[in-house]
């Protein structure tokens, strides 16, 4: 009985990832999201020039630069999916699209402090400003370094040792990418409507990473499961205090929240690099 549900859980997951990774709903992805930053803009200049009503003014920045934090928004809720459809790939891809997501917040951290320059550009009073966007886009690009000397490293290899194993484990990881995706989709509609309400919203991303720490851990203890060789049960753990740590960046200030996610990217990495070490003289 638990083995039919299961299957029929993990059967929400193929059409929807079809449609969701197909090329058409990408154009639709970047349509969305180039228009999402024009009508921003526009919004925005109406806001500053006084011809929005009080009702629509409170939810509109009075600067320009608030627009391109919107298109990231967008983009990273766009990327978040993507992170809950590549669980069932493999737990190493998702830490990888984890990653993805942090390099992307780091920038957006970086346009975000624009919002603190005067228009025009002050400079006399904007040192601070400068070294945070700094701090923030040159750890992006070492995050970005980080990924790409992943990719180069790892091996996708089954963890399993037969089919019917390997059947069963992806079926389970599809469903958690399902519950996963409501869970997704509740913590949005619960910030959406406390922003509506002008209650204090919460850090959706922040919190959204918290709900993958946990994620991480489930994955872990499932895949015991099929495993219990050493090296694939550190690294997955590895995996998982990866997350930790970008969780802790998301929360953590400036400066501190750079050296985090780093250190996080640098970690994986070796511990990746060793794992395939490993891996190659049990072979």
């Amino acid at each position: 009985m638990l083995r039919n549900l299961q299957n029929r859980i993990a059967k929400l997951y193929d059409p929807v990832e079809a449609y969701w990774e197909g090329d058409s709903n990408q154009r639709i992805i970047g349509t969305v999201i180039v228009f999402t930053f024009l009508i921003s803009l526009g919004l925005i200049h109406l806001n500053i020039i006084g011809l929005l009503p009080d009702s629509i003014s409170v939810f509109i920045a009075k600067k320009h630069y608030a627009a391109i934090e919107v298109a990231f928004v967008v983009l990273l809720t766009v990327e978040v999916i993507s992170l809950i459809f590549s669980l069932p790939r493999s737990l190493a891809r998702s830490v990888q699209k984890q990653f993805e997501i942090m390099s992307l917040i780091l920038l957006r951290n970086a346009f975000k402090e624009f919002s603190n320059f005067s228009e025009p550009i002050d400079w006399s009073n904007s040192y601070d400003t400068i070294f945070h966007i700094l701090s923030d886009s040159i750890s992006a690009l070492l995050v970005f370094l980080g990924i790409y000397l992943i990719r180069r490293v790892r091996v996708h290899c089954s963890i399993t040792k037969s089919g019917n194993s390997q059947k069963k484990f992806l079926t389970t990881k599809k469903v958690i990418s399902v519950l996963l995706m409501f869970t997704f989709v509740y913590l949005a509609i619960q910030d959406g409507y406390l922003f509506m309400t002008h209650s204090e919203t919460f850090k959706f991303f922040s919190a959204f990473y918290n709900v993958l720490i946990y994620t991480d851990i489930l994955m872990i203890l499932v895949s015991l499961r099929y495993s219990y060789r050493y090296r694939v049960l550190f690294r997955n753990s590895g995996f998982a205090l990866a997350t930790v740590l970008l969780r802790l960046s998301l929360s953590a200030p400036v400066y501190y929240n750079a050296v985090i996610a780093v250190f996080s990217v640098l970690f994986v990495y070796v511990i990746t690099l060793i794992y395939q070490q490993m891996r190659k003289r049990d072979l």
